[in-house]
């Protein structure tokens, strides 16, 4: 099916270009680690908002490793989903594993319907999307979104599910997405995209693609600047010591306590509160509570995913002016 629209194409090409930069920052950026938990933390903050439900940054998991995944506070339905995979074969002919994906699956509550009916809406769904014109699959996934909502397999959650599944079809087949990179740009449009009709979705749906991107992508920027920042005090003290491993932990979290950076870095609980005591007079770090060994320290950097200002030249992304690679806590942050 071809869209001659002008507009179509350029939000299709803004779109594509989005999570292209994405993917090269995944692989370029000095601040690759904190910057994935940062946006696995969005991501679920975006869908527990769409689920109707308010989830703190603070309400999450975050492991040593910097591996995020749901807390007993976080009782939105897309919980179990962010950051889990599922093949796109599995979505189109694999119910079972597609209501396990969403949370579904091995008995839980299905509110009042049968798993007879689900199935049988499910391969309606399927049925649906296997007819649809060969589309790119950015384009196609607010298509396969609309169905899944026109469905409503579950009778409940189908809003949210649709998000997932259309993400998935389209941005989760790029390294940018978790499950909730469109709902991201969706919400910050404040569109009428649940009930745009014809050739009104797919403009929204790719527009709330590049926009959930760039939130990103100025989250990356954000810590970048914080970074240089950071790395200039740390080159300038004669016995820096583990400061900068604390830095990458608290680039990384919400907010950090003596209590994680001893667990982490293995160090005595008097040697990390003597590094969060530098790392706050230096003015690298904020007391945020509590007292003693129960205080708090955050990034003294503005995290929420609003866009900047302007946005960078495509070649500012490559210009890698620091490096925090000395200091990588082992592992990678994504969902567990």
């Amino acid at each position: 099916m071809l869209y001659p629209d002008h507009n179509l194409l350029q939000a299709y090409a803004q779109a594509q270009a989005a999570l292209e930069r994405i993917e090269e920052r995944r692989r370029l950026s000095p601040v690759r680690q904190p910057w994935r938990t940062r946006c696995l933390i969005a991501e679920r903050q975006t869908m527990a908002q769409m689920d109707g439900r308010a989830l703190d940054d603070l309400d999450v998991q975050i492991n040593a490793r910097g591996r995020v995944s749901p807390s007993a506070f976080d009782l939105s339905f897309a919980r179990d989903s962010i950051g889990a995979s599922i093949s796109l074969d599995a979505l189109m002919r694999d119910a079972p594993a597609l209501l396990t994906w969403l949370g579904k699956g091995h008995g839980r509550s299905l509110h009042d319907r049968t798993v007879g009916d689900i199935y049988l809406a499910i391969e309606r769904w399927q049925q649906d999307v296997r007819a649809l014109p060969p589309s790119p699959p950015l384009l196609q996934s607010a298509e396969v979104a609309r169905l899944w909502r026109h469905h409503a397999p579950l009778g409940r959650d189908d809003l949210v599910a649709s998000l997932l599944i259309g993400d998935r079809w389209g941005p989760g087949r790029w390294d940018g997405s978790a499950g909730g990179l469109t709902a991201m740009g969706l919400e910050r449009s404040h569109a009428p995209w649940r009930v745009a009709q014809d050739d009104q979705l797919p403009l929204l749906w790719l527009k709330a693609i590049a926009r959930g991107a760039q939130a990103q992508l100025d989250l990356e920027m954000r810590l970048r600047g914080y970074a240089k920042r950071a790395m200039q005090h740390v080159a300038q003290r004669r016995r820096p010591g583990k400061l900068q491993a604390v830095l990458l932990l608290a680039m990384g979290r919400p907010r950090i306590t003596s209590r994680q950076v001893a667990d982490a870095l293995d160090l005595t609980s008097a040697g990390a509160i003597k590094l969060l005591t530098i790392a706050t007079e230096s003015g690298l770090l904020i007391e945020q509570s509590g007292q003693a060994s129960y205080r708090s320290y955050a990034i003294p950097v503005s995290l929420s995913t609003t866009p900047l200002p302007s946005s960078p030249r495509h070649s500012e992304w490559l210009e890698d002016e620091f490096s925090f690679s000395g200091a990588e806590i082992e592992g990678s942050p994504e969902a567990s």
